[in-house]
């Protein structure tokens, strides 16, 4: 019965990333996972991290297929330079999702990518120039790059990759309206490559879940998102490239925060 408590916190988390996922081209993992981290340890469920983490990639899936569906009616979409990112996070995120299940503590690595969020939040905060940036030529190794750390990222921390996208094309002076028309693209490749993992893993004595994913929790969140991604899609066409530059700071300079307290 407790459980039930935690039902408007599940449903407001899902309003609130289906607007980001739309209006920033992320999947909103960087905010399920940690609630999930919290709700399974009250609940002392054995393993929580791991069920948040692989419950919050199929919660990223489900909004960002819908995220993709919203902005493909607009043309809103960068789609080769989304496919060769996503591609090779794919792998990567099944390669980190694999570890961590079996091996691995992401603790240390959690503090690692803390820092590299407040870094970017710091950069992005201040790179004026960026607003301005119209015209950027398709660069393949940086594609590669990006779609390595997004990929074994996204794999550990149960994040979309969006969040790990947008600072590092953001490095690569790529401007805002086109790392989130690159973003929308990658990150349900990226998310399914590390689901699969968690999907895949041996956890018996469980009900209602499939690996270290929470059917009924994912679904739960995933409800809100059909209708609030309306208004990131709304937003996304409305809001100046300066102001959604200044969002995507603060929202890089939190999450790190939080990832490092």
């Amino acid at each position: 019965m407790e459980f039930i408590l935690f039902l408007p916190l599940l449903i407001i988390v899902g309003f609130v990333i289906g607007i980001l996922g739309s209006l920033l081209g992320v999947g909103g993992g960087f905010l399920v996972a940690p609630i999930l981290t919290f709700i399974f340890d009250y609940f002392g469920i054995p393993n929580g991290v791991k069920f948040a983490v692989g419950t919050s990639l199929l919660v990223v899936f489900i909004n960002s297929i819908i995220s993709i569906f919203r902005h493909a009616k607009i043309k809103n979409i960068d789609w080769k330079a989304s496919i060769i990112i996503g591609i090779i996070s794919l792998i990567f995120s099944y390669i980190s999702g694999f570890l961590v299940v079996n091996f691995i503590d992401s603790d240390v690595l959690k503090k690692i990518f803390g820092t590299f969020l407040i870094l970017n939040a710091i950069y992005l905060g201040k790179s004026h120039h960026i607003d301005e940036i119209h015209e950027t030529e398709d660069n393949l190794p940086k594609f590669i790059i990006c779609g390595v750390i997004t990929g074994f990222l996204s794999g550990l921390f149960g994040i979309g990759g969006g969040i790990v996208v947008i600072p590092i094309l953001t490095l690569f002076k790529y401007p805002v309206k086109r790392i989130i028309a690159i973003s929308i693209g990658v990150v349900p490749l990226t998310s399914i490559g590390g689901l699969i993992s968690y999907l895949t893993a041996n956890t018996e004595g469980y009900i209602y879940n499939i690996g270290y994913v929470s059917i009924p929790i994912a679904l739960i969140i995933s409800i809100p998102i059909i209708y609030s991604s309306k208004i990131g899609v709304m937003l996304n066409q409305k809001i100046s490239p300066k102001y959604i530059r200044i969002m995507l700071s603060a929202i890089l300079g939190v999450i790190g925060l939080f990832m490092l307290l």
